[in-house]
């Protein structure tokens, strides 16, 4: 196996923390593409949230310092412990059924000075964009995040380590996790959303079930902090909800449920500043499936 080496002239001052839970038949796949990168990190730390499986062998034979926690936390608190042990500037996040592309780092660190965050876009096997689908690079603040949202995907992302600290590290929710915390690392200063894909999302049958409503829970406490902060307003909490009645609005056109349509599109009616945000979500949606 190929061993990631600690310093050269190609070695960049990067942590990468990949959590793994009974993940041994597709690590092996994404630590090789940490391997073959142009620009390498200095360390890789996988963080076992308690496998019962050949995770941690497999991770240790592709060079990996692995973290075995004895009870399972789920994958935020198991990012924490990578994040804590990590001795760089930057993290670099990767999911252990995900590849990064050869030259990813080497593009999300280029134009990394003075931002906080730099996430590349991903292309899954499904044949779908994720994150960036603008065709160009675009500025990031908290606000971008979650209105409209689906700009930063974790698998593509670097953040300063100090940033994260600052934040807080990632809390407690079932999903959304990671959106919760790029929200409060942007607090801490500018990021930025690259066009390039610079990862494969590997879509497989032990990811974790779509629960709509589960979602839609740890969303809305998302955005609730948000709400507490000065920089988003009454309007910007009505734009973070788009995307779900605009779903809400297809749904119930599906079912056919005349009453439901009236009250999601009575929604958009009485408020028209979120006309903008719908416009930009629909286009960035159509985007996203033209360019896989």
């Amino acid at each position: 196996m190929t061993a990631i080496p600690e310093t050269g002239p190609d070695v960049a001052d990067v942590t990468v923390v990949m959590p793994a839970m009974n993940r041994a038949h597709l690590i092996g796949r994404a630590l090789e593409s940490v391997a073959a990168q142009t620009v390498r990190p200095r360390e890789v730390i996988v963080v076992d949230d308690a496998s019962t499986d050949d995770t941690v062998a497999v991770a240790r034979e592709h060079g990996a310092t692995v973290i075995e926690l004895p009870v399972n936390g789920g994958s935020g608190p198991a990012r924490n412990r990578g994040i804590e042990a990590a001795t760089t500037e930057w993290i670099a996040f990767l999911d252990s059924d995900d590849a990064w592309h050869p030259d990813h780092l080497e593009k999300v660190l280029a134009p990394s000075a003075g931002h906080v965050l730099v996430a590349g876009a991903g292309s899954s096997t499904g044949g779908r964009l994720l994150g960036n689908a603008w065709r160009r690079d675009v500025e990031l603040t908290s606000i971008d995040l979650v209105a409209p949202g689906d700009m930063v995907c974790t698998s593509g992302t670097i953040v300063r380590k100090q940033a994260l600290l600052d934040a807080g590290l990632f809390r407690s929710l079932r999903r959304a996790q990671d959106l919760d915390m790029w929200v409060r690392v942007l607090q801490q200063g500018s990021g930025l959303a690259l066009a390039d894909s610079t990862f494969t999302y590997h879509l497989h049958e032990q990811q974790a079930i779509n629960d709509t409503e589960l979602m839609r829970e740890c969303y809305t406490r998302i955005v609730e902090h948000c709400a507490e902060q000065s920089w988003f307003s009454a309007a910007d909490v009505d734009r973070a909800f788009t995307k779900w009645r605009w779903d809400d609005l297809r749904a119930a056109q599906a079912g056919r449920d005349v009453g439901a349509v009236a009250r999601h599109a009575g929604w958009f009616v009485r408020r028209p500043h979120t006309w903008g945000s719908l416009s930009k979500l629909l286009r960035g949606r159509r985007l996203s499936r033209t360019r896989g």
